[in-house]
């Protein structure tokens, strides 16, 4: 929808006259007197309003009062015809934005015109970032010393002043937003933005108006425009987590944003130009999804320029010392820091942490909370971390079909893999209490999918 400015003026030879002005990048509505324009205000989104000091019997300050009592995120800037210096700070303290005096430039006009616009925009953004504030990541810096980990920091330093986007890959709690913040941050550059977004926790009605804003009355309860992410990420860089999980229409349209920079807002007309660098993660295999048609082979390659796999914490034992010293400080009271025995420790580093680096915060947050002792001992430790793997490759409770060669009733490879499946997942959820948290971590799938396949397989507990 285009900046939408309303004129109001009882000279109609005026109002013609900025109608001509304004109209070829701006929609313009007129009305000769405050009565004429009061339903417009009422109804419309109106970005600014230019006001004439004088209409008639009115006074203007009465009108812009009126105004901002009506719509308070509409500018208005006051004509004049008298450079009174009272009356224009008398109009200033009663929510007028800005004045000009008659007669007036077209130049000195639309100066005045755009930098309302640019106010606009300003604001619009401010009001986003404000009801949606995005604050970094609790752990806000990397810790490790291992190889898999050196090598990992290494590759994404090659990054850096580069804009092609990027695509990390690891399972859940290997901390991917914390690799897209510190990718971020190495630009160097504090006024870039840094937008992230979980595809995963917005309902599937909402993350197109997350994604591209919306203009008022776009939809039930849009009772004033909102900037999307996409928007909000010009100039720097959007970070979009569980990518895998949006719907294919709505990846062919984020497709069409990458290929043309550009953005129209929900119940919108007007392109908005766009340019920044994305930064995807997912702890799906992407290439399957693409095989099973379930993610755009297209997207996926606009995305997967540069490929990140984030190692999972099993294969950085040496780092797990670094990283409890770490919670442990981060955790503590202030002057009351616990330690842990060598043998807790050596406990913590012989269990495969299926949920990785965000697993190990939280039992050691839990830890530092449960354990009366200033010293963590090994009999702290949770008894489910005493096994290498948190399930056995060789789980007991599942069971072959009964398979008979001479049988007729052999079962198809699809029934056979469903009925694993099922097992399987069934397994897993027994073993963890039916912590569907834990359970995604095990099985390296997003809640969304799992989810799905609770559904699909006609699991109890979903």
């Amino acid at each position: 929808m285009a900046y939408h400015i309303l004129c109001i003026d009882d000279d109609p030879v005026l109002l013609s006259t900025l109608q001509t002005i304004l109209k070829k990048e701006n929609q313009v509505s007129t009305a000769l007197s405050l009565q004429d324009a009061l339903p417009l205000i009422s109804e419309q989104l109106i970005d600014l309003a230019i006001l004439d000091m004088n209409l008639g019997s009115e006074t203007g300050i009465a009108a812009i009062k009126e105004i901002r009592r009506i719509s308070p995120a509409t500018d208005v800037v006051m004509l004049t015809g008298e450079r009174n210096p009272k009356d224009i700070v008398m109009a200033i303290q009663n929510g007028a934005s800005d004045y000009l005096c008659k007669p007036f430039e077209v130049t000195e006009f639309m100066a005045v015109v755009q930098k309302m616009k640019d106010r606009g925009a300003i604001k619009d953004k401010n009001a986003t970032l404000m009801s949606d504030l995005n604050p970094p990541h609790a752990s806000s810096r990397f810790i490790g010393v291992s190889k898999p980990f050196r090598d990992l920091l290494e590759q994404a330093s090659r990054v850096v002043g580069y804009p092609a986007n990027i695509l990390v890959q690891g399972e859940s709690g290997t901390g991917k937003e914390l690799m897209a913040r510190h990718i971020h941050s190495l630009e160097g550059k504090p006024s870039r933005p840094f937008i992230a977004i979980n595809c995963a926790a917005i309902p599937e009605g909402l993350i197109e108006a997350e994604l591209f804003g919306y203009e008022k009355g776009a939809f039930t309860g849009a009772t004033q425009r909102k900037v999307g992410k996409f928007e909000l990420a010009n100039g720097g860089d959007i970070f979009l987590d569980e990518i895998s999980c949006l719907r294919l229409d709505l990846q062919s349209k984020i497709l069409r944003v990458l290929q043309e920079q550009e953005i129209v807002r929900v119940g919108g007309n007007t392109p908005i130009k766009v340019s920044f660098r994305v930064i995807a993660a997912t702890n799906d295999n992407l290439d399957a999804k693409v095989e099973a048609g379930e993610f755009r082979m297209d997207l996926y390659h606009r995305l997967r320029v540069i490929l990140l796999q984030m190692p999972p914490l099993r294969n950085r034992v040496e780092d797990i010392n670094l990283l409890v010293s770490h919670f442990l400080d981060k955790f503590s009271k202030t002057g009351h820091k616990k330690r842990i025995t060598a043998e807790a420790l050596r406990r913590l580093q012989n269990y495969s942490w299926p949920g990785n680096v965000r697993e190990l915060e939280n039992v050691i947050q839990s830890l530092i909370i449960l354990t009366a002792d200033d010293v963590i001992d090994v009999h702290h430790i949770p008894q489910w971390t005493g096994n290498r793997s948190a399930v056995s490759p060789t789980a007991q409770g599942i069971q072959l079909p009964d398979i008979k060669p001479e049988s007729n009733t052999i079962p198809s490879l699809k029934d056979f893999v469903r009925h694993m499946e099922r097992q399987y997942i069934e397994f897993v959820m027994r073993t963890y209490g039916g912590d569907k948290t834990r359970t995604c971590n095990m099985l390296n799938l997003g809640r969304t999918t799992l989810y799905g396949k609770l559904r699909e397989l006609g699991i109890e507990g979903e």
